[in-house]
């Protein structure tokens, strides 16, 4: 009993940390997010696990469209996982982005992104970025943001909207959990 209460513990502390950094610098409305120079749009598979669509990563797409449009970025930092030529999450979003006029010289990739930390990271140390905005979905983004905040970078974010499909908006929630406890205590 003790080792669940622990848990418990644990799990809401890290939850309330990752609330706390993120609260005020999560956006939904192009409307109402500031401008920023550069925009951290963080990877994820074109296709889903079963070689479909992914709503995760066309969502994404859309949202940097929608800021770019809005004037709301004017360049991006695509950072994901390049795995090799069959593989390359930055490539396959640069690719979309330009197909919806989303000009190529304003698109920088880092396929170095395996980790959302490494993105974050990679923005300032790699690239000299710590004012940015961040787009992904909501879940993501305040992971992100507490990243961020940790790293010493002024960041807000943009979400994507999530899936509507129950089993996967489960599976992210379990995951984002492990994920949230995983950042807070092993930074």
């Amino acid at each position: 009993m003790a080792i669940m209460v622990t848990g418990l513990a644990i799990v809401v502390g890290c939850e309330l940390a990752v609330y706390n950094a993120s609260k005020g610098r999560v956006y939904s409305d192009v409307d109402e997010i500031p401008h920023r120079e550069v925009g951290l749009l963080l990877g994820t598979n074109p296709k889903g696990r079963r070689g479909g669509v992914n709503m995760f990563y066309n969502y994404r797409i859309d949202a940097a469209v929608e800021l770019y449009e809005a004037g709301k970025v004017d360049r991006f930092i695509i950072s994901g996982a390049k795995k090799g030529p069959d593989y390359d999450e930055p490539q396959a979003m640069r690719e979309a982005l330009v197909t919806r006029n989303v000009p190529d010289t304003i698109l920088v990739l880092d396929g170095q992104g395996f980790h959302t930390i490494e993105s974050i990271v990679r923005a300032k140390e790699g690239f000299g970025v710590d004012t940015l905005t961040i787009i992904s979905q909501e879940f993501h983004n305040r992971r992100s943001l507490y990243m961020a905040k940790r790293n010493d970078m002024d960041a807000i974010a943009y979400n994507a909207p999530n899936t509507t499909i129950l089993r996967w908006r489960i599976i992210m929630f379990l995951r984002e959990r492990a994920s949230r406890v995983k950042a807070v205590l092993l930074g």
